[in-house]
C-alpha cells in the first residue's frame, strides 16, 4: 500500500464493501427478508454541469454533477425505484399508506440556471418528474450565492497564507467573529474548500457578510470564477408548465439555525409568498439550507402553510414526517470507485440504504 494515496484506497475498500453487500442483497434468498419494505427514496441535487472537472476548478465541487453522471444515476436509480412526485411521496408520508413498490423522487437545491440548461432536458426526455428549491431573492439576478462567494474568495486568499491556518484565524478574529468558537479543526482548514464548508454552517448571513468583506481587503474584488446565474422566472415558469414542481428554498438561503427567530420566519414565510404571487398557485414544499432545523423552524415551517419540507440527513422529527422528509444527496463522485468511474454497487448501496449509518450527523437540529 502506498501511504501518500490514502483516498485511492479508502476508494477501493469502499467498492469492493459495496460490491459484497450489494451481491448478498441480491440474492434469492434475501428477497423474503426485504419485500415487506417499500423503499422511498427522495435524490438531492444542486447543479447539473456539461462538464464537471472544468467546472470544479473554480466552483464548489460537490454541487457539481455532470450532465452524462446525472444521467447515469437515473437509468441505475431507475432500474430499482419507480419516479414519482414529491406530492405523491408527501401524501404517503401524511398518510402512513405505504407504496407497493419503492419510489424515488428528483429535487434541485438552490435553484441554478444549469439545473433548465442541463437538467431540465434530459428529464424531460426521459419522462422523469422532478422538483425545484429556488432562493426567491436570487431569481433572474446575477449575484453571488453565500456560499459560492465565500468559495471563490478562498481559493484566492490560499495561495496568499504561508499558514493557512493561521491566516483564517486571524482573518475571523479582524472581522470581530470569536475565532475560538467558529474555527474549523486543522484537518478542516487544509484547503479552501473544507475551510469553506466547515465555516458556513456555523456563522449567521451577517458573519458571512463580514468574513467575505475581510477577505475582499485582502485580496481584492477578481473573482477566481463567474458567478454561477440563477433560474429567471421564465424559466422557471417554463419547467412549473412541464410539471416541475417548484417549492422555496428560502428568501436568501441563510442558515436558518443561526439566525433571530424573526428572520428565520420572515426566510422561511417571505420566500412562499413570493413564489405563490409568481406562480399563481399554492407552494406546499421547502427544502431546509443545508439540511439544518430545529423544533422551532420546524414550527415556522409549518405556521408558514407548507405541507412538506426536506433534510439532507437520516434525523427526522417523528411528530412531523411530512415536514422532515429525508434525502440522499448525491454529487459526481459520490458513487465512483477508486479510478473515478461510475460505480453501480456504491450507487445501489447508498439509494437503498444499505450503508451503515454516519456515527455522527454535523448538521444542526437542536435548538
Amino acid at each position: 500500500m502506498q501511504p501518500q494515496h490514502p483516498y485511492r484506497w479508502r476508494r477501493l475498500l469502499k467498492d469492493a464493501v459495496a460490491s459484497a453487500i450489494w451481491r448478498v442483497h441480491e440474492h434469492p434468498l434475501s428477497a423474503p427478508l426485504l419485500s415487506a419494505r417499500c423503499k422511498v427514496l427522495v435524490i438531492g441535487y444542486h447543479r447539473v454541469v456539461e462538464d464537471f472537472a472544468a467546472a470544479a476548478e473554480t466552483d464548489m465541487p460537490t454541487l457539481l454533477t455532470s450532465r452524462a453522471m446525472f444521467e447515469r444515476h437515473l437509468d441505475w436509480i431507475g432500474r430499482y425505484f419507480r419516479f414519482v412526485t414529491v406530492d405523491e411521496i408527501g401524501q404517503h408520508v401524511e398518510s402512513g399508506e405505504p407504496f407497493a413498490h419503492p419510489v424515488a423522487a428528483i429535487t434541485f437545491d438552490d435553484g441554478y440556471q444549469d439545473t433548465y440548461e442541463h437538467a431540465f432536458p434530459t428529464l424531460e426526455r426521459k419522462g422523469i418528474p422532478a422538483a425545484v428549491f429556488v432562493v426567491t431573492e436570487l431569481v433572474g439576478g446575477s449575484r453571488w450565492q453565500t456560499h459560492d462567494r465565500l468559495y471563490d474568495l478562498m481559493l484566492k486568499a490560499y495561495p496568499t497564507w504561508s499558514d493557512p491556518r493561521r491566516g483564517l484565524t486571524c482573518l475571523i478574529n479582524d472581522v470581530g467573529i470569536p475565532a475560538s468558537r467558529v474555527l474549523p479543526s486543522r484537518r478542516d482548514t487544509a484547503n479552501a474548500y473544507r475551510a469553506a464548508s466547515a465555516l458556513l454552517p456555523q456563522l449567521s448571513q451577517s458573519e458571512v457578510g463580514r468574513l467575505i468583506d475581510g477577505l475582499h481587503a485582502r485580496v481584492g474584488r477578481r473573482t477566481v470564477g463567474q458567478a454561477p446565474l440563477p433560474l429567471s422566472w421564465p424559466m422557471i415558469a417554463d419547467m412549473r408548465h412541464a410539471g416541475v414542481t417548484i417549492g422555496s428554498h428560502t428568501r436568501t438561503h441563510v442558515w436558518l439555525a443561526r439566525e433571530s427567530p424573526q428572520r428565520t420566519a420572515d426566510e422561511i414565510a417571505g420566500s412562499k409568498r413570493e413564489l405563490e404571487r409568481r406562480l399563481n398557485e399554492p407552494v406546499h414544499h421547502f427544502a431546509y439550507p443545508g439540511g439544518q432545523f430545529t423544533p422551532p423552524i420546524v414550527d415556522d415551517v409549518a405556521c408558514a402553510g407548507y405541507r412538506f419540507a426536506y433534510t439532507a440527513c437520516q434525523h427526522a422529527d417523528r411528530t412531523r414526517p411530512a415536514l422532515t422528509i429525508e434525502r440522499l444527496l448525491l454529487w459526481e463522485r459520490s458513487s465512483v470507485d477508486a479510478q473515478g468511474a461510475f460505480s453501480s454497487a456504491i450507487l445501489n448501496c447508498q439509494t437503498h440504504s444499505l450503508w451503515p449509518p454516519a456515527r455522527r450527523c454535523a448538521r444542526v437540529h437542536s435548538a
